[in-house]
């Protein structure tokens, strides 16, 4: 009886270690898939970042070359200000109709 103690008592010994290296083994699983999860939220994000960002480039590059073009070109520039401003001449006359019906 006496060598029967010993194996019943390694037995459970062994059992708890298998118990623990599982529970062990499902934490660490765990955490894992919620890392992974964070990274290819944080991979996506920095994709839609980086196409907002591309987008900021483009629309600077064309607003930095209207600007240069209402310095460079005069003829540019007035037509801007006849379209936008509504500006004229001193010896034109304004005709101005509604689009509406």
């Amino acid at each position: 009886m006496r060598e029967n103690q010993p194996n019943r008592k390694e037995r459970v010994i062994l059992w708890m270690a298998l118990a623990t290296l599982l529970i062990l083994g499902v934490f660490l699983g765990s955490m894992m898939l919620q890392t992974r999860r964070e990274y290819r939220h944080f991979i996506d994000r920095r994709a839609g970042l980086e196409n907002r960002l591309a987008q900021a480039h483009n629309e600077f590059r064309t607003k930095e070359a209207y600007y240069a073009r209402l310095l460079e070109d005069p003829e540019f520039l007035e037509r801007v200000a006849r379209e936008r401003l509504g500006y004229s001449r001193p010896d034109e006359v304004l005709f101005r109709f509604d689009d509406e019906p």
